[in-house]
């Protein structure tokens, strides 16, 4: 009886132990899918926008436009299907994707919301997350969750061409 007690009591910590080891593990290879997405995401902004010769942004909007020749112009913005883009956009849901689209015209021009390449999916809605320019300067704080694992990643860039 001793014995079967002993055994009972060892299985339960083995499998409580067991369970915490796979939470974690689990809870890492999130955490390490969301890093690898958001450095990539936020390398490729950096690359255009380091490049640019002609850049803006509109507050209250959180986008970036931006042309490197002065003849194609971009923008990067935060989309999600069930938000109005009425200006400004209402950002009143819970994740957001992060989308590099053609302008139409000049930096001032016009595109169609939801289209474009996504870059980031899962971004936090601003205030959390922000795109601005202050001077010459750009800054780009996203914050990404997938379930309960989130992070956030800041970085200004300063277009070299202006």
């Amino acid at each position: 009886m001793i014995t079967i007690a002993m055994f009972s009591i060892l299985a339960v910590v083995t499998v409580y132990i067991f369970r915490a080891v796979l939470l974690s593990w689990s809870s890492q290879e999130t955490r390490a899918g969301i890093d690898i997405v958001l450095d990539r995401g936020i390398e490729e902004m950096v690359r255009d926008l380091r490049e640019a010769k002609e850049i803006q942004s509109t507050g209250g909007y959180d986008e970036i436009r931006f042309s490197q020749d002065q003849s194609t112009y971009y923008i990067y913005y935060l989309y999600n299907a069930r938000d109005s883009y009425a200006p400004p956009p209402a950002f009143d849901q819970t994740v957001y994707e992060l989308r590099k689209a053609v302008l139409t015209g000049d930096i001032n021009g016009s595109f169609t919301y939801g289209s474009g390449q996504i870059i980031i999916t899962d971004v936090l809605p601003p205030a959390v997350s922000d795109l601005s320019l202050s001077g010459n300067i750009v800054a780009i704080d996203l914050s990404v969750a997938r379930g309960d694992e989130a992070i956030r990643s800041r970085t200004e860039v300063m277009p070299r061409n202006l």
